[in-house]
This record gives C-alpha cells, structure tokens and sequence, in this order.
C-alpha cells in the first residue's frame, strides 16, 4: 500500500491568509519525499462549485468567490475529497492533504479564521455517496472547529472529536480541553481520551485537521516540540490500523511558522508511508 500527498503548485508564492507563504520550499521537499518507497504525488483539483453549494450558502459562496484566495481554497478542498476517494477505495491507504484557505472556521454562511471553504463538509458528502456510513474528523488545531461542528451537528453517524479550550459532549460532537500550556506527553494522554471514545463509535474512516499552530513558536502555542507532531501521526497511523483498516487523511490545519512546516511534514510523511 502507499501514502497520497495531495498539493498543488499554485499553493506556493502566495501570503496565503493566516498561515503565509507555508510551502515556499516544497518543490524541493516533495522531491525528495517522492524518492521514498510507497508516497504518491497528487495534484489537488480545484472542487466544483455546486458541490460547495450542498454546504455552504449561495450568499457566501458569491462572497467569497471575490476574495483573491477563493481559487487556492477551491484546490485545497478538492485535494481533501480526492484524498478520501482514494483512501476509501484502497488505491492508497492513507494519505496528507496540504492546504492552503480552506478548513474548520467555515461554516454554511459564514467564515473566518484563514479558513474560508469547509473541507469536512464536501468531504463527508463524497464519503456518504461512496457507502462510508460512519465517519470520525479529529481536530487539533490550536482553535475550536466551530465551522466544521455547524456542518457535523446534525450528522449523529459523524463523529467530531475537537482538541480545544472547552470540555463538553453532545452525542457524537465532543470537545476535549488541552489548556494553554502542556508538554507534548500530557497532550497526547489527552489524545488517548478521544481515541477511546473513536473505538466505541467504530469508525470507517478516519479523517485529521493536523493543525501544527500548537507548535512552542507558532501563533498558536500550546508548548508542543516539533516531535510531538511526528508521534502524533504515529499514533494516529497506529489507531486507524486498528479501527478503520488504516484509512486515515490527515490534512494540514493551522501552523505558520515555515520552519516547522518543513520540519514535520517530510517526517510525517514517513512514518505514514512504512508498513505497520
């Protein structure tokens, strides 16, 4: 089996919002994550516009098609649906969705955040067509997905999963506190609460908004070390072996420091790509 990572050049030289120019240095990077056995390289496909019409509003599709970053959205979803198709269908098994616009501040009518288009919505949607009935989306951003809880409330066979500041549960939509400031060991204890919960709902698939913000030296900071990152989507790797017959898409969140974008993803990308 093999690992997808799905990007498109058009993610890089722009000061995309919140998360800047993230993927200055990919062509360089991706070059030699491709030398490694088992990684796929995609090209993210823009997604078409009457499907971001089952979920968002025409009035905010019309207003956001007016904003610079609208086409690189457009791509960075697309490369979300096409990374589950795959992964669904066995032609990979688990897959890295780069992003650039797009993620858990969109909602049906409104978004903020840097995150202007929603990827689990289509996502899920694409996922229903092709028989997936139970879905988990893991979040840990840095913030609380409240665009992407709006989208899930209602979907009792989705399960949303957010790492965050709050601490609640409504049926299948859970917010798990992290705090401000945690070591990398106590973070992922508190993974290791969600995962429990994710077994008892036996997802299908499972799919990951991977925000690296949370990084000590990023906008987001929650203390974490670049290794946390790694031994998170080990982990996450590990579960979905379990739960979901590895299907797994883990797609790039909230995270601006440059440095550790470069430093993570291609260790990432390796840990995904070995054999269990």
């Amino acid at each position: 089996m093999s690992t997808g990572v799905f990007f498109s050049e058009e993610f890089i030289g722009k000061n995309w919002p919140i998360v800047g120019d993230r993927y200055r240095n990919f062509r360089a990077i991706l070059d030699d994550v491709l030398r490694q056995e088992g990684v796929k390289l995609f090209t993210s496909e823009p997604i078409p516009e009457d499907v971001l019409l089952k979920v968002h509003t025409r009035e905010m599709i019309e207003r956001e098609k007016r904003a610079w970053y609208y086409e690189g959205a457009r791509r960075a979803v697309g490369g979300c649906v096409q990374a589950a198709e795959k992964v669904w269908s066995g032609e990979i098994e688990n897959a890295v969705a780069l992003n650039v616009a797009a993620g858990h501040h969109a909602g049906k009518s409104r978004a903020w955040g840097g995150t202007y288009l929603s990827c689990i919505g289509p996502t899920a949607l694409r996922l229903r067509e092709l028989g997936v009935r139970r879905l988990a989306y893991f979040d840990t951003d840095c913030h609380h997905g409240d665009g992407a809880r709006e989208i899930l409330m209602d979907d009792d066979e989705a399960l949303h999963v957010c790492f965050c500041s709050s601490e609640r549960r409504e049926g299948s939509k859970i917010c798990i506190s992290v705090g401000w400031r945690m070591s990398d060991e106590e973070y992922l204890t508190k993974v290791e609460e969600g995962l429990k919960i994710a077994e008892d709902f036996k997802p299908q698939i499972i799919l990951h908004f991977f925000g690296h913000d949370t990084h000590k030296d990023d906008y987001g900071s929650r203390g974490l070390s670049e290794d946390f990152f790694i031994e998170l989507s080990r982990k996450m790797k590990e579960f979905s072996a379990k739960i979901s017959n590895g299907k797994y898409v883990l797609i790039d969140g909230g995270g601006a420091n440059r440095e550790v974008t470069e430093c993570i993803f291609p260790r990432i990308i390796d840990v995904l790509r070995r054999s269990s």
